[in-house]
């Protein structure tokens, strides 16, 4: 029965750096056969000249005694023949070796041209493959590498998100009643951002998994069989250049055939799969291989979580798309990863016959099973990255499939691209504006459903599919009208929350609907008392529980584009008119910088040494000493004044605190920073400031990359465009 042919791919598993080594070290001994027969070449060549210098001078020799030694020196009569027999024996065998040393000049030829050179060939085409090989590998493991780093990276952007999950429970656990809807509206967003994070994660683990055996599977045991197929065809290469070696030896040194026929007997019993069953034998481990173990959950440290797919309504949706984008790519990934197999199969199926055709043949020359293991090289790569990519996504369906069942039964996806919107619009899924001129939002080709850019996985999959531009039109009021009513019903719900209802909610702040640990904290912790003390405090907990979270933009919207002009009812009325008798620079909070000589409006009268103005559009305080009233205060106009109808705490915050002229800060305290409005700006939301140009405004934090700075006026704090102000 014949012995099976070793295969380095089943039995070496994941060893190409000993293999890789082992083929180098095979290619690199080529050089040293090519040198062998380079100097091998040069003493043949030495000898043949000798060979010819000897029978050249024995000739001119045999040429000066030819007469003496045939005839004698003074013959009597001319012979016919000046040679003797012995001469013409000397002149045979002189010629015989003028003929020895051309053979032995055309044995160094061929062994430069026929062994060295083609040796020299060999390695240089064998290097070059073997380095294919190489980046082949290297890709591979780059490509897996770079999976387990994109684990690694989900894995932190989970534990990330737990953490500030379990920050913001915590801020629900502290919050008094007036501020916990917000904080529990702001527990329950990043729950579901948790869960989405988590699914991703676990569908990245699936993933990574499955990658990882298909690296050790499929990838590296075909590059390790195609090393194997070049270090064979290496070797019965050089058995074709010794047989050619012998061949040209024995023709050439007959009385040497005996041992070239021995040498060549050698040769024919090294067989190409010997090598590589000795390697086999020295490289295999003892136990056998092992393959790495499985990648596994990891709950977080912070939030202690299971292994199960979230499948609450919010992840659905996002499960949903998730799986629907997955099946979109896999059609033409499976189409594509077919093909690309069947070039591979006919790769290998031309590979065979030629080198079962070749196996016996004469001077075999290796150029065509070359060129056939170099496109077959190149077709496992191709169908190593197409097949990567459709395993990944298989794998996310069936994980998805595996938790929700078959989510994507009656599902309509919206046909999402990427949008810009010259006005500003409304998310159809948030409800807030989506700013922005570089694409920072989806439009459904279809339906004409916009949305913000992160929005996208979390829009249900029920589009109506495509409509005209009327019914486009009619489904968008129908939308921005539920997105009114919902407002709506959402500021009611606040005003009528009392501190009791808000107690009773406390269930929603659970780590996670898959939690195994046991929360520390006592869920009787988590209310407060509601004592109401006056009917202006139940107002202000009302006020504070209805505001908006402050949005966060990433762009501001140009200065000149949208902005319209204050109505005449905003302008603020004139009072007093005053002179300023020195030049001031603001260097505090509340404070206005002003000219000298300049004329301004006094908005409210000396407090403490200080004296509230406006110059032009911007108002501030400054000493009293430098001013000079032009003209007496009305009482009507300082009692009409916005700043003087402020309650007396809200204007102790401003000015209360100012003693005298003197304004210089204490030696060694902290430089408070001021930002100028460059652009008039009317505020959005409650957690936005109104600006007109000029106005200053304490810089509390400067722009984290939203478009928006957090600034501070009059003792209160609240966001402005970071491109509306420029520092002071």
């Amino acid at each position: 029965m014949e012995e099976a042919p070793p295969n380095f791919g089943a039995e070496l598993k994941d060893a190409f750096k000993p293999v890789n080594a082992w083929v180098t070290n095979g290619i690199s001994w080529m050089t040293d056969v090519e040198e062998f027969y380079r100097e091998r070449s040069v003493i043949e060549k030495e000898y043949a000249a000798k060979l010819s210098q000897l029978a050249k001078r024995f000739f001119e020799k045999k040429a000066k005694k030819t007469a003496s030694l045939s005839v004698g020196d003074t013959p009597l009569m001319t012979p016919g023949s000046l040679e003797s027999a012995s001469m013409t024996t000397w002149n045979s065998l002189l010629t015989t070796t003028e003929i020895t040393s051309q053979e032995h000049d055309k044995l160094a030829t061929e062994m430069v041209a026929k062994c060295a050179e083609t040796l020299r060939v060999l390695n240089s085409r064998y290097e070059s493959f073997r380095i294919q090989h190489e980046k082949f590998e290297k890709h591979l493991t780059t490509d897996r590498d770079a999976q387990y780093s994109e684990l690694r990276k989900t894995k932190a952007s989970y534990d990330a998100t737990c953490k500030e999950l379990e920050g913001k429970r915590v801020k629900v656990e502290k919050a008094f009643d007036h501020g916990r809807p917000k904080a529990q509206k702001s527990y329950e967003a990043q729950m579901a951002e948790m869960h989405n994070i988590k699914n991703t994660y676990l569908i990245t683990l699936n993933v990574t998994n499955a990658i990882k055996e298909k690296y050790y599977h499929g990838d590296i045991p075909d590059v390790l069989s195609s090393l194997q197929d070049l270090n064979e065809t290496r070797v019965q290469a050089m058995n074709t250049v010794w047989k050619l070696s012998c061949d040209m030896e024995s023709a050439s040194r007959i009385r040497c055939s005996d041992h070239m026929k021995n040498l060549a007997a050698e040769v024919e019993r090294n067989l190409p799969h010997l090598d590589s069953l000795m390697f086999i034998a020295h490289n295999q481990p003892q136990d056998g291989w092992r393959e790495p173990p499985d990648f596994y959950f990891e709950p977080s440290p912070i939030w202690h979580d299971t292994d199960d797919i979230v499948v609450d309504d919010a992840a659905k949706v996002w499960l949903q798309n998730k799986i629907s984008k997955s099946q979109t790519g896999l059609v033409s990934y499976r189409t594509e990863v077919e093909k690309r197999r069947k070039d591979v199969d006919s790769m290998r199926a031309k590979r065979e016959k030629v080198r079962g055709s070749s196996e016996n043949a004469e001077g075999r020359t290796t150029a065509e099973e070359m060129e056939i293991l170099r496109n077959l090289l190149n077709g496992q790569e191709e169908l190593a990255a197409v097949d990567m990519k459709r395993v990944a996504l298989e794998v996310e369906v069936d994980t998805v499939r595996q938790a929700c069942g078959d989510i994507d039964k009656n599902a309509h996806s919206h046909k999402f691209k990427s949008a810009s919107f010259k006005i500003p619009t409304s998310c159809d899924l948030c409800h807030e504006k989506i700013w922005g001129l570089s694409a920072k939002g989806m439009t459904c080709k279809d339906c004409g459903f916009n949305c913000h850019a992160n929005c996208e996985m979390k829009v249900p999959a029920n589009c109506p599919g495509p409509l005209d531009k009327s019914a486009k039109k009619a489904l968008k009021d129908v939308r921005q009208s539920k997105a009114g009513s919902i407002s709506i019903s959402s500021d009611k719900l606040s005003e009528l929350s009392t501190p009791a209802s808000n107690g009773s909610s406390s269930h929603g702040m659970n780590r996670s609907n898959t939690v195994t640990s046991v929360s520390t904290t006592s869920t009787a912790n988590l209310d407060r008392s509601a004592t109401v003390k006056s009917t202006a405090t139940t107002s202000t907990a009302a006020s504070s529980t209805t505001k908006a979270a402050p949005t966060r933009r990433v762009l501001a919207p140009p200065p000149t584009k949208y902005i319209a002009e204050l109505p005449a009812a905003e302008v603020k009325p004139d009072g007093p008119k005053g002179k300023m008798l020195y030049g001031y620079t603001a260097t505090g909070d509340g404070e206005i910088s002003v000219g000298e000589g300049k004329e301004v409006v006094i908005v409210e009268p000396d407090d403490g040494g200080w004296t509230k103005i406006r110059n032009g559009l911007a108002e501030g305080v400054v000493p009293t000493s430098y001013i000079e009233q032009l003209s007496a205060s009305s009482p009507s106009k300082a009692a009409s004044s916005p700043i003087s109808a402020t309650p007396d705490s809200r204007r102790e915050s401003i000015i209360g605190k100012k003693k005298g002229p003197v304004v210089a800060p204490k030696r060694g305290a902290k430089r408070l920073v001021h930002v100028q409005a460059v652009y008039d700006y009317k505020a959005r939301t409650d957690d936005e400031f109104d600006m007109a140009e000029g106005d200053k405004f304490v810089l509390i934090a400067e722009d984290d990359g939203s478009g928006w700075a957090e600034v501070e006026k009059n003792g209160v704090k609240k966001m402005v465009p970071a491109n509306y102000v420029e520092k002071a």
